[in-house]
């Protein structure tokens, strides 16, 4: 009788298997080797562990005590079941709406409907936020729709959007969150909770009193495989604004039922990196915006996705950015595939050309170098087809041969 949702639980719980530690990985081999070896794990210092969480509140400007798990899907994964245990609770019967970007990150996107096919009051409702569909405009439609219903909104999104670096006004995202909706009873509809995904900006205060997500519950996670520990680690945590302080017990709940805390070896690399991470954050972006605005001069023809100066001096200073490269060709077809050919003939002359520094990997906030990907190939790799973007996604670090860079990128111009 549970066959039929046996399968979609295995997967979430194969990426969680996937998102193993490198330490426990090796363990693992060695035991499978016949090699001794102790398969219990370190006990947590709880020195260490404080000076994290302190960490984590102070970037971030909260009071609640921050959760952190083994990867950020697994925080994510706990942040989703804690939410539905919650409604359950509260709401019984009502139905639950999670609110995603059809082209978000694509682990972030298949583990929510995955776990919404698992429950059969859970359902994902599509929220369109790039390539001209506005946040604000969407959000308003979806929650007017949704309160109508009487059901329980939960938003997902990412900010800036990914890949294409989006802040959307951000003053009038607080006016759509907080407005008072009616139900088709005329009573007042359940107000939505916001899990924002800030693993791009994680250095942006969201959720303190009198910003953009005091106005309603919020919830703010980062994967701390990117700048928390500079790429050292797979951790992620979590933290939340004043209203929503009561929902991180059901999310400490089910991240405890999965045994995903984060690991003793991850809380001393996030100890250890956490202080610098704002700096960091700020000496990468420094250096991106040097690089975009030379590869604009060099190849103006190229459309390239990247915050403004005005959202920059707000303090979304990202360190990724995209680039539409020009096409040719007599049909759609033909100018797709030649810019999907193009996008790895400059990957591949970026990462050949300079071997110490830049990699074909999708992540960022690495400690050093530039990382190069194609997000349709690899972060989106669980979306729709229609949903996905083919095009190139550089990210660089505070720690980079800039001039290195430039030169190898001129020289791809200047051959096209």
């Amino acid at each position: 009788k549970n066959a039929s949702y046996i399968s979609e639980i295995q997967h979430v719980r194969r990426r969680e298997t996937i998102a193993m530690t490198p330490a426990n990985c090796y363990t693992a081999l060695e035991y499978l080797a016949g090699k001794s070896s102790s398969l219990a794990s370190p006990s947590r210092d709880l020195k260490i562990k404080d000076s994290v969480l302190e960490n984590i509140a102070n970037i971030t400007g909260t009071d609640s005590k921050p959760l952190v798990a083994s990867s950020g899907l697994s925080i994510q994964y706990a942040i989703m079941m804690g939410l539905v245990h919650d409604a359950m609770e509260k709401h019984p019967g009502k139905e639950i709406k999670f609110i995603v970007p059809p082209n978000c990150y694509g682990g972030t996107n298949d583990q929510a409907r995955r776990v919404a096919a698992c429950l059969d009051q859970v359902e994902i409702v599509d929220l369109p936020v790039d390539a001209g569909n506005d946040m604000n405009q969407s959000l308003e439609r979806i929650l007017g729709e949704l309160a109508q219903k009487d059901a329980i909104p939960y938003i997902i999104a990412e900010i800036p959007t990914n890949p294409r670096v989006e802040v959307p006004d951000l003053q009038r995202l607080k006016e759509v969150l907080s407005a008072s909706r009616q139900t088709e009873n005329g009573e007042t509809a359940i107000e939505p909770v916001f899990i924002l995904d800030q693993t791009f900006c994680p250095n942006v205060q969201f959720l303190p009193e009198g910003e953009t997500l005091s106005v309603i519950p919020a919830i703010s996670y980062a994967s701390g495989s990117k700048f928390p520990s500079g790429g050292e680690c797979t951790a992620g945590y979590c933290v939340a604004n004043l209203k929503a302080e009561n929902l991180m017990d059901k999310i400490a709940l089910h991240l405890a039922l999965c045994d995903n805390e984060a690991t003793a070896q991850q809380y001393e690399i996030l100890a250890r990196q956490l202080p610098s991470m704002n700096q960091r954050i700020q000496d990468a972006y420094v250096n991106t915006r040097d690089f975009v605005n030379f590869i604009q001069d060099q190849l103006p023809s190229a459309k390239i996705n990247f915050v403004s100066e005005e959202l920059a001096e707000r303090g979304f200073t990202p360190s990724v950015f995209s680039l539409d490269l020009p096409t040719k060709g007599d049909t759609e077809e033909e100018r797709e595939v030649y810019k999907r050919a193009l996008n790895l003939k400059l990957i591949n002359k970026m990462i050949t050309e300079i071997p110490d520094e830049s990699k074909f990997c999708v992540s960022y906030g690495q400690l050093k170098g530039c990382y190069w990907t194609v997000p349709a190939t690899s972060t989106q790799g669980t979306t729709k087809e229609g949903d996905k973007d083919y095009i190139v996604r550089a990210s660089v670090s505070h720690n980079i041969d800039l001039e290195r860079h430039k030169e190898v990128f001129q020289d791809f111009a200047e051959k096209l």
